[in-house]
């Protein structure tokens, strides 16, 4: 095949230009369209053939997982890679998913390089990849491994993920460390912030789905992740204002799974 036509489904609009970002990189030669919800892909879908889909689970007017199941009820569609990638990875959501046909799930947060190799096995077993395609990509992310390295060691691993709710926007962000008085988190720069001092609420989902701290506090500050002008992300640190002991009870027990 001479050209990869690649669905990308997701509410969060920097995940969904993440995500094209690192297909685009890894296949040059690729055409990649991308819907913050189910129903507008599904609209897409109807209109035009795609080779793969990448899809997020939890998305307003129509999830990931009807989409899914809607797609495989399509004739042309009953065999095209279907990859899940969401922060959902409780053992039931996987269930559902593989019980309605989905190919592959990839959990949030994730690297440029384990997307790709999820691309290269979907579309390499059925043939929709040819083998140039594959050495190319596999040759782009090794370069691009070499170039990130430096980084990649200075960052620490997100502790997971949680929504930031200000007054007047809420920002969806990875967990960099926490406690039971502050939390650091990291959002995409997309040059609308947080405001300092302002009050929030950070909702931190438990690792195994079953519960969400919903925490109240305040921005205690705003700053760039790298020492430039365009830094891709900034990170925020929030303090605490919540005594609720239940919400601390949650929130111990967050902590103790991340540590």
């Amino acid at each position: 095949m001479s050209k990869i036509k690649v669905l990308v489904v997701d509410d969060a609009r920097f995940i969904r230009e993440r995500v094209a970002s690192m297909v685009r990189d890894a296949f040059p030669d690729s055409s990649v369209d991308a819907f913050e919800n189910g129903r507008d892909a599904m609209k897409a879908m109807q209109a035009r053939q795609y080779d793969i889909i990448l899809c997020d689970w939890e998305m307003p007017q129509m999830s990931g997982l009807e989409l899914l199941q809607w797609t495989r009820t399509r004739p042309e569609y009953n065999t095209v890679p279907f990859l899940m990638v969401t922060s959902r990875g409780e053992r039931e959501y996987v269930l559902k998913a593989i019980q309605a046909g989905v190919n592959d799930y990839l959990g949030k947060p994730f690297t440029s390089e384990q997307l790709v190799q999820k691309i290269v096995k979907a579309l390499g077993k059925g043939g929709r990849l040819s083998p140039e395609q594959q050495e190319r990509a596999a040759k782009l992310l090794q370069e691009d491994g070499t170039r990130k390295e430096p980084t990649s060691k200075s960052m620490p691993k997100p502790k997971g993920l949680a929504q930031l709710r200000c007054s007047n926007q809420t920002f969806k962000c990875a967990i960099k460390d926490l406690n039971l008085r502050e939390v650091k988190v990291v959002i995409k720069n997309e040059w609308v912030f947080p405001v300092l001092l302002d009050q929030v609420v950070v909702d931190i989902e438990q690792l195994s789905g079953d519960a969400v701290a919903r925490l109240n506090g305040f921005v205690l500050s705003v700053q760039a992740t790298e020492a430039r002008q365009d830094s891709p992300y900034v990170e925020v640190r929030v303090q605490f204002a919540d005594d609720d002991p239940e919400k601390m009870a949650h929130l111990s027990k967050y902590i103790a799974s991340v540590r």
